[in-house]
């Protein structure tokens, strides 16, 4: 059944002529009427009220004379009418989907409110009635043969969708008052609220040239001093905050990097199912000036120092059932701390096996810690990559092929659906000449077939090349720091018209290549080059790589760019995010819900 809405002045008329015409030949279920609460209005309401119980007694009839408002002199009284009206259309949406809206009583201004409120949250009907000149309706006989002679008429204006971001406000709503009690309507929050989302829509509109170039589309709705302030230089301090509030993505994060010293690590060794089976601590803390330093050795073994800061945790605190889980969780923990709305970690099951527990079985461990904590907390999403890990000489394949079969199968048995699930693959490990990705052609070609996609370590130690040979040799969608990449230009143009995802990151990148701090450097070789690479067009995210590690999380990450890359901005920031939602391996619908996260701006972090 359909229900109508009806404004009403000093004629009471109006309300029984809509309701006789309105709906055809169908009775409406119910009927509200919402007007001012002057003598003469409450004397119309009056008489509608009495004719209602007279002639329609099964109509669930409301009357709402909102309380200290007698007459509508001032905006002021305009907006008190208005908040009453959307309380009443709001209460109506919530009764019924078929919501008719007559425009005829009361003043214009009462009238304009009520056509915009249909216009706002949708009516299936929108109409006016008029009666014709020298025809007298003060009673309901007079009524009756009005309609009868058809001297009153109706000028149907069609129905209304309403508009979702208006829609959604029902929360706002105050509750209507039960029979007897005065409306009382004094908070305009909820009307301020709905002209907020209309002048967002405005903006909108108004800026739809540039919907294709932002980041988020929703930026179009922000207004000219928000739109200037994301323009600025970013501000490692005043906008700390703001950073930490923003829904962020991480794709290249090593599980076994994580709770690498401190508190965390002695965490996750006290969780240990068999902590006879733990190993010593090693003595592996970093320096002091630790994470803002470089490391002493030559650069060709600063990688390997840096990975000697993480001993005492990955595969030999890992193979331990109570640790991986304490880990697992101990890591979404954190992310969620940093709002982190969706995070692919990268493991390597088959080293933390050990007798009587499988690659298959210790995969399974960590999908059921991660579902567990996205159970109590859903605001972070984490799925999983498997590592494949090269090695300088040995009988590296094999390790590779062990890993490669694991992501194949765990592929296949976990779908989406099914939470923590594996995504990808990553080619990590030693990185040189003899261990590019060309080699390891071959061993791929089952992780292509099924779809699985494919990161790769490159161009962190090794040269633009060895970034070639992972794009063009082993279809990697994303490539893991390529630090080198700007050392060939068709390269770098190759990558960015292709959307190759570059995952850079800050801390690590400067730990191990020491690359200059607060330096006006930015058309030098050897300055950090993540904003010449977005500038230049390639798909580049911020990520951490190993968190306990390089002791820095992703905001400070982000919040580093300041001192590696003068002059970035916090637009840029909102780009690099984005790239991270574009090149996740997430499917299309996974994509879209995180581009859907509002993203505050200035005064709203």
């Amino acid at each position: 059944m359909s229900t109508l809405l009806c404004t009403l002045g000093t004629s009471w008329a109006v309300v029984p002529e809509a309701f006789l015409l309105g709906n055809g030949t169908d009775a409406y279920s119910s009927v509200t009427v919402v007007t001012t609460s002057s003598e003469t209005t409450r004397q119309s309401l009056g008489r509608v009220t009495e004719w209602f119980r007279a002639h329609h007694p099964q109509v669930h009839f409301r009357g709402l004379a909102i309380e200290g408002l007698a007459d509508l002199m001032s905006s002021e009284d305009h907006t008190r009418f208005e908040v009453g009206l959307y309380q009443a259309y709001f209460a109506m949406m919530m009764e019924s989907e078929n919501i008719h809206v007559c425009l005829a009583g009361g003043f214009k201004t009462m009238s304009a409110a009520a056509q915009e409120a249909a216009g706002l949250l949708g009516c299936e009907k929108l109409f006016h009635i008029t009666v014709a000149s020298g025809s007298k309706t003060e009673t309901h006989e007079e009524i009756m043969e009005a309609v009868k002679d058809g001297k009153v008429h109706l000028i149907a204006l069609g129905s209304r969708a309403g508009w979702p971001t208006i829609q959604e406000l029902t929360d706002m709503a105050a509750p209507l008052p039960a029979l007897g009690e005065p409306f009382l309507v004094e908070d305009s929050a909820l009307s301020n609220a709905i002209h907020d989302r209309v002048e967002d829509a405005s903006r909108l509109s108004a800026n739809e040239r540039e919907l294709a170039v932002l980041p988020y589309p929703q930026i179009a709705r922000w207004s000219p001093t928000q739109r200037g302030w994301l323009n600025g230089a970013l501000d490692a301090v005043a906008d700390r905050a703001w950073i930490l509030s923003l829904p962020k993505v991480e794709l290249h994060c090593h599980l076994g990097g994580f709770a690498s010293h401190g508190s965390l690590l002695e965490h996750v060794r006290a969780s240990a199912a068999d902590p006879n089976s733990l190993p010593p601590l090693k003595d592996c803390a970093p320096s002091a000036d630790w994470p803002l330093t470089t490391l002493p050795q030559a650069a060709s073994e600063r990688l390997k120092a840096y990975m000697d800061l993480g001993e005492n945790t990955g595969s030999s605190l890992l193979r331990d059932p109570g640790c991986i889980a304490a880990h697992c969780r101990l890591l979404h923990e954190h992310l969620v701390s940093q709002n982190i709305a969706y995070a692919e970690i990268r493991c390597s099951p088959a080293n933390y096996a050990s007798e009587g527990r499988s690659p298959w079985t210790v995969l399974g461990e960590i999908k059921a810690a991660f579902d567990a904590e996205m159970a109590a907390h859903p605001s972070c999403r984490v799925n999983l990559i498997i590592i494949a890990t090269r090695r300088q000489g040995g009988d590296y394949r094999t390790a590779i092929g062990r890993h490669l079969t694991l992501a194949a199968t765990a592929a296949e048995h976990w779908a989406e659906s099914s939470g923590c699930r594996v995504v990808g693959v990553d080619l990590a490990g030693y990185e040189d000449i003899t261990t590019r990705a060309h080699y390891f052609r071959d061993d791929f070609h089952a992780i292509h077939r099924l779809g699985l996609a494919l990161t790769v370590h490159a161009g962190e130690n090794d040269d633009a090349e060895g970034i070639w040979s992972a794009i063009f040799d082993l279809n990697a969608r994303r490539v893991g720091h390529a630090l080198s990449l700007g050392e060939s230009k068709d390269l770098l143009r190759s990558v960015a018209d292709r959307r190759i995802g570059i995952e850079m990151c800050p801390y690590a990148n400067l730990q191990i290549k020491g690359f200059p701090l607060d330096a006006e450097v930015m058309g030098s070789p050897v300055a950090y080059p993540l904003l010449r690479y977005l500038e230049a067009g390639v798909c580049v995210t911020v990520n951490t790589d190993n968190i306990g590690i390089s002791a820095a999380s992703l905001t400070d990450n982000m919040l580093l760019l300041t001192r590696l890359c003068p002059g970035i901005t916090r637009l840029h920031i909102l780009e690099l995010i984005r790239n991270g939602i574009d090149q996740s391996f997430l499917s299309a619908a996974g994509k879209a819900d995180l581009r859907a996260i509002p993203i505050p701006h200035l005064g709203r972090p």
